[in-house]
């Protein structure tokens, strides 16, 4: 959502606010949230499809388990002892795939909630030990797909051989480790749509995210895709979503399916800036009563206008002089209101 027109993040989860929550586990609470969903068979496939450009068509029925556990042992030796160190390593999501024609593969789908330089090298591991795990008759193909949710896009596709910058000789440069992985930047979602094509709510999902990462305003949202207005989520695609908004919402107020982003975004809206206007009126009229005076009532307007406009620049992340504009407010309000502003923030 853009600064000017962004709501304050206080998301909830589960009527807990995330606002609440350390900054270095709204990443872990985005992960667990984006794998449970995107394991969902009919989500998965028709990301997977959508992704593919429309190369792969993938159906639920043609998908299986498979185990997202990757093991890494360690052996040390001290005072004559062997010691065998192991460490458990997960795939976010990972599916088979079996084709009518009965050929097998795999596709594995990494979520990034924040860029990582290092994700080629870290897909690279995930598939050695993958191998590592099978007999040869046992090998089926990989193909993982990045699913990046950050501002910061990825160059795709992904190739490791790119992490080694310094000048080498052509004979070393023939045989360097050459791994492509694809990667699905959010945040360009919504210049490619006609490119990446989806079928289920994950066209609303990444339209959404996109336009927030993009810094777009639910004003602009709406301009850009007038049908958006129109289009209901899942309580877990909602939830998604909200990450990148940032409603003050409880969950557990939602429907498990037909939740209306726009209506419920504007709901919450006019709500949170009535309770800031009720908030200003209370303060207003007790300094006005103090005075018990035309000039405390005065006074006491002033100071309505002053607390309201503070509020919701707050609220909506923009400047205070910008709000004292759109009440409209008289060269002596807006002169007072400044000074008792600069004073405050001082």
């Amino acid at each position: 959502m853009s600064k000017n027109k962004q709501p304050s993040v206080s998301a909830v989860s589960g009527g807990q606010e995330l606002s609440n929550v350390e900054k270095e586990k709204k990443p872990k609470i985005h992960n667990n949230l984006v794998k449970e969903y995107l394991r969902k068979p009919e989500i998965f496939a028709d990301f997977v499809n959508g992704v593919s450009e429309g190369k792969l068509n993938i159906t639920t029925e043609m998908l299986s388990s498979v185990d997202t556990t990757l093991v890494v042992s360690d052996l040390s030796m001290e005072d004559g002892v062997k010691t065998i160190i192991t460490k458990e390593l997960f795939r976010d999501v990972a599916k088979k795939v079996t084709e009518d024609d009965g050929s097998k593969y795999q596709i594995s789908i990494e979520d990034q909630s924040t860029y990582d330089e290092n994700m080629g090298l870290r897909v690279l591991l995930y598939d050695s030990l993958s191998l590592s795990s099978l007999k040869h008759s046992e090998f089926i193909p990989n193909v993982t797909i990045v699913c990046n949710w950050d501002k910061k896009a990825y160059k795709n596709p992904i190739d490791i051989s790119e992490l080694y910058k310094a000048p080498y000789p052509e004979f070393i440069k023939a045989h360097m480790i050459k791994l492509v992985h694809l990667v699905f930047d959010v945040i360009n979602y919504i210049h490619n749509k006609d490119k990446y094509v989806f079928k289920s709510e994950l066209e609303t999902v990444f339209t959404f995210i996109s336009c927030a990462l993009n810094d777009m305003g639910m004003d602009e949202i709406e301009a850009a895709f007038p049908g958006i207005k129109d289009k209901e989520l899942s309580k877990e695609a909602f939830m998604i979503v909200n990450l990148y908004i940032g409603l003050d919402i409880n969950y557990n107020n939602l429907d498990k399916e037909g939740n209306n982003m726009v209506s419920i975004y504007k709901e919450a809206i006019n709500r949170a800036a009535a309770k800031a206007a009720e908030e200003a009126r209370v303060i207003a009229l007790a300094e006005g009563r103090s005075e018990g005076i035309s000039e405390g009532r005065s006074e006491g307007s002033i100071d309505k206008t002053y607390q309201l406009a503070l509020s919701l620049s707050k609220l909506y992340n923009r400047s205070f002089e910008s709000m004292l504009d759109d009440f409209n407010a008289t060269p002596e309000e807006r002169e007072i209101c400044m000074e008792r502003y600069k004073k405050m923030i001082v």
